[in-house]
């Protein structure tokens, strides 16, 4: 009998997919069990954070005794002179100027309350309120003190939003299914679970007591794992970008405990920080700016690490015969462009929010270098630094696993006859 001269080949070409197979189910097991354990992580640190009930402090704007807030009708608005004695600035009485010509910036505002009951109060438009409620508006006022007949007194609190926020949640809710259609769609799921995590377990376990850092990191691994898992489904692709996105929060962590304590701030670098550490006295203010570099770095986080991810699968699908060596060189290439988007992102992203303040400090007095050593700037410019740095650094690790994780050549991927377009494939 003639021996068949592919047998050699063929028995060696299954012996060696055979060992890529086996190879490939021990890096299935490999990333079961380290994601089996993250996952067992964090439920463990969030049972052992997750506050009682009674361990939070709550201070609304209605707790003192008789206050509440109510929504009215309003039904005139009568213009009369700030410098006037009574009523003054949102209800509040103030002596007459006599120094100063009376203007006629203030607003008796009478309304109706849900019972039908008239009431009224005071609003100075220059100073406090700009926009001037009309004739028919619907405005919430808060109940205060009572006045010497007894009556209680009412004071402008807010104008109602609910109605109007949940129609642009709305119109943003389409605009992304109708782009992204079921991707789209499992986002908002993912955004909608963030969501929650931010106000059932971290602002109820930071107020509790709870280590602000540690339940920022906590949070961030669930919400992270929840999110890339809806959005872009199971995956080994979808593990390396969690895993390189943990990294990246595990690096913003421990750089923003280090460089907070070194440039020794006080974590209070506005009002409000200081009305909240009056609220919660046990309060690590240096902690909690930590925590909030950790979350705030969260979206761009995972915008890259997802990219990267991506790049590495689409590169090894379309060329699978490259090696792992020149996978990485021409990913990285592509995260160096990405990267330097994302950082003007979140730089960007700080510089907006803090306009107001940049405004306002910037009327001070002083040169600048003093004004960018200043607490409340350089709090600003440590988010974006250490987030810019865990963002960027987060980049080499991602594209490192994604090529570790990618599927190996395979016997049939060698390129066909018909050119290089042969070698292509659709998965």
């Amino acid at each position: 009998m003639r021996a068949d001269p592919g047998a050699p080949g063929r028995f060696g070409a299954a012996w060696l997919a055979k060992v890529r197979r086996d190879g490939r189910w021990r890096m299935h097991a490999v990333l079961g069990a380290i994601l089996g354990a993250l996952l067992l992580a964090t439920s463990l640190a969030t049972a052992a954070l997750w506050p009682d009930a009674e361990q939070v402090p709550i201070h609304g704007a209605a707790d003192a005794a008789g206050s509440e807030i109510i929504t009215v009708r309003v039904t005139d608005v009568v213009p009369i002179p700030c410098a006037q004695g009574g009523p003054g600035v949102d209800g509040a009485a103030e002596p007459a100027a006599a120094a100063e010509p009376p203007s006629s910036d203030c607003f008796e505002v009478r309304a109706t309350l849900p019972v039908g009951k008239p009431v009224s109060f005071t609003l100075n438009h220059m100073n406090t309120h700009p926009v001037t409620p009309q004739e028919g508006d619907r405005v919430r006022v808060i109940t205060g003190g009572s006045s010497e007949s007894g009556d209680a007194q009412y004071y402008f609190y807010d104008y109602p939003r609910s109605g109007k926020l949940l129609a642009i949640a709305v119109v943003f809710a389409l605009i992304v299914i109708g782009v992204g259609r079921w991707r789209g769609a499992l986002s908002l799921v993912g955004v909608a679970a963030a969501v929650g995590v931010l106000v059932a377990f971290v602002l109820p376990a930071v107020l509790a007591g709870k280590p602000p850092i540690l339940v920022a990191v906590t949070a961030s691994a669930g919400i992270m794992t929840l999110v890339l898992y809806l959005a872009h489904g199971i995956s080994h692709r979808t593990t390396a970008a969690l895993f390189g996105a943990m990294f990246g929060i595990l690096f913003t962590a421990v750089a923003g405990f280090g460089v907070t304590r070194w440039l020794r701030f006080s974590g209070i670098a506005s009002t409000e920080d200081a009305s909240l550490l009056v609220a919660v006295p046990g309060l690590n203010m240096n902690d909690l700016l930590t925590a909030t570099i950790v979350i705030a770095g969260l979206g761009v986080l995972n915008d890259i690490t997802v990219a990267q991810a991506s790049a590495v699968w689409e590169m090894r699908e379309l060329n699978p015969q490259a090696s792992k060596r020149r996978l990485y060189l021409a990913a990285m290439r592509i995260g160096r462009d990405h990267i330097a988007s994302s950082i003007y992102t979140l730089v960007f992203a700080y510089a907006g929010a803090m306009l107001g303040v940049l405004l306002l400090i910037y009327t001070y007095p002083r040169d600048l270098l003093d004004l960018i050593t200043s607490e409340q700037i350089a709090q600003e410019v440590v988010r974006t630094l250490i987030g810019a740095a865990g963002l960027v650094l987060s980049m080499p690790v991602t594209t490192a696993l994604a090529v570790l994780f990618a599927r190996e050549p395979q016997a049939d991927d060698a390129p066909a006859a018909g050119g290089d377009d042969a070698a292509v494939r659709v998965s």
